[in-house]
């Protein structure tokens, strides 16, 4: 039975999704340095998926400055059996939150070569500003998204 409900985020969430597979085979790479993952633990601004005790996906928000947040997401391979629910979950829930903290400018990196990853960024509103070359971990190229939301 499927019981879907969002909590607060904890790194054993992360852990978890890691050690089950993420939902691309490019993220189970960049899962392999954990010391740099951006799974950011902030009270009330980062969240977890779950699916009865297991983790779909992870999200938030960053503040770096006023206005300004950095958004990131981990997501298993749990999430294709939940595809469009849990992608509208994530997507009012990230409009949500930085409408409530005032966050005008949200922006993420987006691996170039991850061609899902860059159209569920284009869906949720986000666009691309730039090719950041070697920015990764691993010097791969990503691209910088951002949304602006008029408040």
């Amino acid at each position: 039975m499927v019981n879907l409900k969002i909590i607060p985020y904890q790194a054993s969430h992360g852990l978890d999704m890691i050690n089950y597979g993420m939902n691309d085979p490019l993220m189970d790479i960049d899962a392999g340095y954990l010391k740099n993952s951006l799974d950011v633990i902030v009270p009330g601004l980062s969240y977890t998926l779950m699916d009865n005790e297991h983790p779909i996906f992870s999200g938030g928000i960053y503040p770096l400055w006023q206005g300004t947040a950095e958004g990131w997401v981990l997501s298993s391979k749990r999430i294709f059996n939940h595809k469009i629910r849990a992608a509208r979950l994530m997507k009012t829930r990230l409009d949500m939150l930085c409408i409530n903290n005032n966050i005008w400018r949200l922006q993420t990196a987006v691996k170039s070569n991850f061609k899902l990853g860059l159209r569920f960024a284009e869906w949720l509103g986000l666009h691309q500003e730039g090719l950041m070359k070697q920015y990764g971990p691993d010097k791969t190229d990503y691209y910088r998204m951002a949304k602006i939301y008029k408040l």
